[in-house]
């Protein structure tokens, strides 16, 4: 089992938050308070899940959340090169990323 990796990166008005290994209910937690952090002062995120081998409900809240409070201040939350396993979950629980 690989532990959650949490990278950013600054792109102008845009921060690119490349997450890596598996979101479950012990990463989750760090995902969250991560993302809220993240989110203080900044209203456009892109959430890069290529390395995500895996994402429980948990790891959904701690998405939809971010996508929610940042929504509030007027930005939004964009994801990218989300797996496909991760990608049906989103469906499934309707989470649309803004385009």
């Amino acid at each position: 089992m690989d532990k959650l990796s949490i990278q950013t990166e600054t792109k102008g008005s845009v921060v690119v938050v490349t997450i890596s290994g598996r979101i479950d209910s012990e990463t989750a937690p760090m995902l969250d308070a991560d993302l809220t952090k993240i989110i203080s002062g900044n209203s456009n995120l892109v959430l890069d899940l290529t390395g995500v081998e895996y994402m429980s409900s948990a790891g959904i809240r701690a998405v939809v959340k971010a996508s929610q409070a940042v929504e509030k201040s007027g930005g939004a939350v964009k994801l990218a090169s989300v797996p496909e396993s991760v990608q049906s979950l989103l469906y499934t629980v309707g989470f649309k990323s803004k385009d």
